[in-house]
């Protein structure tokens, strides 16, 4: 289970599901003898991987997964008790496991991605195109702040902030993920990971410096995930027609380019920083955590792995509402994005 410090219990956008066992031991039987192998095959088959999830699940937690996508009021959903693949290999410090070898892990994914209506994406320059990006303190990235470094505390941030947000159009490059899942695999104790709601942040600013965040004196850095790096001038925070709020914040990779930027940066983070403002996550083996990227801003402390095959180790995974906010690179993976 996952040990949370702020009582997010009582927040109606953050939900909590517990998965009960006689689901779990079914979804385990279920998906234990799976044989697919590319990530198209697995995308291929995630109408039946959708449904079997459903059929697994009670009544009231599948619905509540399908209602996430279109519920402005919930930002986070955990899933708590998920099954996992029986003999795991080592913690994969390289950085990449085949879906094949983890046949309950991928099928979970893609089948609450299917049940909750959202299309699970990759891009072209990241994690080589790959569905599945494994978090761990990969041995060549130990000094990086992204998700394969470890010895730095990863900043709050959104992934892939230099791509256009939900409300912006786009045109050569794919739009910014707006859903993002981390299933624990392994876990540490050390080790937190903490989220903030953009709303809750911005609800104790100023006008004026939710202002000078919607101007577009922010330079954004591509992020150490990507194999090619790019810098864009945009605006931090972002208001759509309807008034919903979208932010691209990346403590890493964000540069203000004015007086005044700078001080409403130091204030935006001054406040992401406030104790209220943190949730405080440790995982356990088996919980599940969707969030709306782009609503959302997460972190993950420092640590010094111990290299002997037990190290923490989760599975990220990215998606859309539609694939319509894709730039595909080919018509034959066009849930591959050009970015």
């Amino acid at each position: 289970m996952l040990e949370i410090e702020s009582h997010y219990q009582d927040v109606e956008s953050i939900k909590e599901l517990f998965i009960p066992y006689e689901s779990t031991r079914r979804l385990k039987i279920a998906f234990s003898g799976l044989r697919l192998t590319d990530d198209q095959s697995w995308l291929n088959t995630k109408t039946w991987l959708g449904h079997m999830v459903k059929s697994c699940l009670p009544s009231n937690i599948a619905r509540q997964i399908q209602s996430f996508k279109d519920c402005n009021d919930v930002n986070a959903l955990i899933i708590r008790g998920l099954p996992l693949d029986e003999n795991l290999a080592p913690t994969p410090y390289q950085g990449y496991v085949e879906p094949s070898k983890l046949p309950v892990i991928s099928a979970i994914n893609i089948g609450i991605y299917h049940l909750a209506e959202i299309e699970p994406i990759s891009f072209q320059n990241e994690n080589n195109g790959f569905l599945f990006r494994h978090v761990v303190p990969s041995l060549n990235s130990r000094n990086d702040k992204s998700s394969h470094g470890s010895l730095h505390t990863f900043g709050h941030h959104v992934d892939n902030p230099d791509l256009p947000l939900s409300c912006e159009k786009i045109s050569d490059k794919s739009g910014c993920p707006e859903f993002l899942s981390l299933m624990a695999i392994r876990t540490d104790l050390r080790v937190r990971s903490n989220f903030v709601l953009l709303d809750d942040v911005l609800n104790q600013l100023s006008s004026g410096v939710v202002k000078q965040l919607t101007k577009p004196h922010f330079e954004i850095s591509r992020p150490d995930s990507f194999s090619q790096s790019t810098t864009s001038v945009l605006p931090l925070i972002v208001y759509s027609k309807s008034n919903q709020v979208y932010c691209r914040y990346d403590k890493e990779n964000t540069t203000p380019l004015t007086k005044e930027a700078a001080a409403a940066l130091v204030m935006f983070e001054a406040k992401l920083q406030a104790p209220e403002m943190k949730n405080s996550i440790l995982y356990q083996p088996g919980d599940f955590l969707l969030i709306k990227n782009q609503r959302l801003m997460h972190s993950r402390e420092g640590f010094l792995p111990r290299d002997d095959g037990t190290d923490r180790w989760l599975i990220r995974l990215f998606g859309m509402s539609s694939l319509e906010r894709i730039v595909p690179v080919n018509s034959t993976d066009n849930h591959i994005g050009k970015d």
